[in-house]
């Protein structure tokens, strides 16, 4: 990955995004969620998911050159109520569900209150 001034920001081996994207998400399931802060955190779960299964690389590089994959650069913070907190990347890509069919060799979706 380059930055508008043409200086590396980020790479990662061929290798080995390849291992940890079929590992990761030859089988996978996507659940829509809200999340709310007041009156205190709370998470609203979706009702329709989509299963994706078989994927290939190729179908996520080809989905990154057409822009519907970006990159989500994002710091976590472990320890942060103690004395001594720690920063850790938690860099991910991310893609919008509509384009989610299209890493996956078939894809359905499911209405789990049907």
């Amino acid at each position: 990955m380059i930055d508008q001034d043409d200086n590396e920001a980020a790479t990662w081996s061929f290798a080995a995004l390849l291992k940890k994207w079929n590992a990761k998400h030859n089988q996978a399931c996507y659940v829509p969620a809200k999340s709310a802060q007041n009156p205190s955190k709370q998470y609203h779960y979706g009702n329709q998911i989509i299963l994706g299964i078989g994927t290939d690389f190729q179908l996520f590089l080809q989905e990154m050159s057409e822009g519907h994959i970006y990159y989500d650069p994002g710091i976590k913070i472990e320890n942060a109520s103690t004395a001594n907190p720690r920063p850790k990347g938690r860099s991910q890509f991310r893609i919008k569900s509509g384009f989610l069919p299209n890493l996956y060799r078939k894809s359905e979706q499911v209405n789990l209150s049907e």
